[in-house]
């Protein structure tokens, strides 16, 4: 994470600029899943560009209360890191927090349409602060879905419906919280962004000391799976459609490398590296960088998605992506042109689009290139940042 400053309470920092704060359950460096990545990214480019920015988040073990990473001013709270006590202790924690310091903070910005949103919007009402709420997923396994499943899942909508601005990632998105009540004119449409500088095209050396580091041989063709390994993810759709590949093509250097953790116990890992030939299961890579320069396919098979950052990070490394046909996803790849979209949930679809991209490497050379062209000029991180940028100057001059 680089140098950082640390100290028992944070020095504030004097800007003209609308100050920010981060609400996200997770930060670095255990900065889990899309939502708290894509916080990182935005706190840390909105901080270089010198405004005030903190981070209120959960604290675990060996982590100070309060750190400045990377000119982000990072508070962390208690909490139990334990399923059916984590949510418990953070809400009152958040609470706390807010109260005490949220005044020395012009907006609050909350990542994920959950119990962390809801509370920050109540309290921002009370003391006068402005709320941004990001909707993070959408489909059957989304936030607002989500809402439907949970123990004062009507609360948190109806405290959706009273933020200042919610942030939609795709259309699909922006219906399901018309459908939740949350008036049009509070809904902003502000992608996902990506570092093209930090990823990007590798050159052939890279590429070639990146695969001898992984005892891959240059001839291997690899696809890349990089995710949680669960189901709305679509990850017994992924086996299933390896399995059809390797039986259709017998022989041929083909290989899946599966990198991400198994978080809900359901034995996919297991299950692959039992029935599959030509699979590699790495578990969580810390850095997917490393895994991009090595590939050339990435594959995202998800059921339900807000806007995948795994994707944005093929296109800019210059890979073709397989997809489905959902969320973001369908708004992120364009077919034929960037990468191939299946229908989700249909494994005989996938590995088709697989093995015609596995045998056709011109056409991997051509959507790999028109991805990057599309990485910088539609989600480059710099331009969704000045996007954020402009919502929370809009709040403030309309309130």
């Amino acid at each position: 994470m680089g140098p950082s400053h640390r100290s028992d309470e944070p020095e504030i920092l004097t800007t003209t600029q609308p100050s920010v704060l981060m609400v996200t359950y997770n930060y670095a460096p255990v900065a889990e899943g899309g939502a708290a990545r894509q916080a990182q990214s935005l706190a840390e480019s909105l901080a270089a560009r010198g405004r005030r920015v903190g981070v209120v988040t959960a604290r675990f073990s060996g982590s100070p209360a309060f750190e400045r990473l990377r000119g982000v001013e990072v508070h962390r709270i208690w909490a139990i890191p334990r399923p059916g006590r984590f949510t418990a202790t953070f809400i009152p924690s958040l609470a706390r927090f807010l109260i005490m310091h949220g005044r020395s903070y012009d907006i609050w910005h909350a990542h994920q349409a959950f119990y962390n949103a809801a509370v920050a919007i109540r309290i921002a009402l009370l003391l006068n602060r402005r709320s941004v709420v990001k909707d993070a997923s959408s489909g059957l396994y989304g936030d607002i879905a989500r809402l439907n499943r949970i123990w004062f899942g009507n609360w948190v909508r109806k405290s959706l419906r009273r933020a200042n601005a919610i942030v939609s990632l795709n259309a699909e998105m922006t219906n399901e919280l018309l459908a939740a009540g949350i008036s049009r004119n509070r809904i902003r449409r502000i992608p996902n962004g990506v570092d093209c500088s930090r990823f990007s095209p590798p050159l052939p050396s890279v590429r070639d000391e990146t695969r001898a580091a992984m005892g891959l041989p240059s001839e291997e063709v690899v696809v890349l799976y990089a995710g949680r390994l669960a189901i709305d993810t679509g990850t017994p759709i992924l086996l299933n459609a390896w399995q059809l590949v390797e039986e259709r093509a017998i022989g041929r250097p083909w290989t899946l490398i599966v990198a991400g953790e198994e978080l809900s116990g359901d034995g996919y890992r297991a299950r692959g590296e039992r029935d599959l030939k030509r699979a590699r299961f790495v578990g969580q890579v810390l850095d997917v960088r490393t895994m991009l320069r090595a590939a050339d396919v990435v594959v995202r098979p998800s059921l339900n998605e807000g806007m995948s950052n795994v994707v944005l990070e093929a296109m800019a490394s210059g890979l073709p992506v397989v997809g489905t046909r959902t969320g973001g996803l369908q708004e992120q790849i364009a077919d034929g042109v960037t990468g191939v979209l299946t229908p989700p949930g249909d494994p005989e679809s996938l590995a088709s689009a697989l093995i015609g991209l596995l045998e056709d490497p011109q056409e991997r050379e051509r959507l790999g290139s028109a991805g990057r062209d599309r990485a910088e000029k539609t989600y480059s991180l710099s331009s969704v940042v000045a996007s954020y940028e402009q919502l929370y100057e809009d709040l403030l001059t309309d309130g």
